[in-house]
């Protein structure tokens, strides 16, 4: 029984950590960089709010993290190594995909091309 527990937290933990954590560092170590060097040449729109937008989001995605990590401490002890295992084996298998590379910046682009003042032609080529 205590395997079975250990796997399906395992499960938990890397579809947890895939759907949350992820999503965290991609904003944080692309998202916002991107947004800030984007601003600094003026290729935005004053007043956008995407880093207003990213900062809401991980803060939900951060409480959903938390509060899984926390109930699954205090009322599954049993399960807690795996969940731990499987966040830990989502983000070593996740690393090549938090920087720049084409999924985020297609995904960059799409959710936020009506914040910019030129084309999206020349906002993928300054971010390449």
């Amino acid at each position: 029984m205590t395997f079975i527990l250990t796997f399906v937290f395992w499960l938990t933990g890397l579809m947890i950590a895939s759907f949350t954590l992820i999503p965290i560092l991609i904003i944080l170590f692309f998202g916002i960089p991107t947004t800030r060097k984007l601003e600094k040449i003026k290729m935005l729109k004053e007043n956008n709010g995407i880093i207003k937008r990213y900062l809401i989001s991980i803060t939900i995605l951060l409480l959903i993290f938390s509060v899984t990590i926390i109930i699954t401490f205090l009322f599954i002890k049993g399960g807690f190594i795996g969940l731990l295992v499987g966040v830990g084996m989502a983000f070593l298998f996740s690393l090549g995909k938090i920087g720049k590379n084409q999924n985020n910046i297609n995904d960059y682009v799409e959710v936020n091309k009506r914040h910019f003042v030129v084309s999206l032609d020349e906002v993928v080529g300054v971010i390449m």
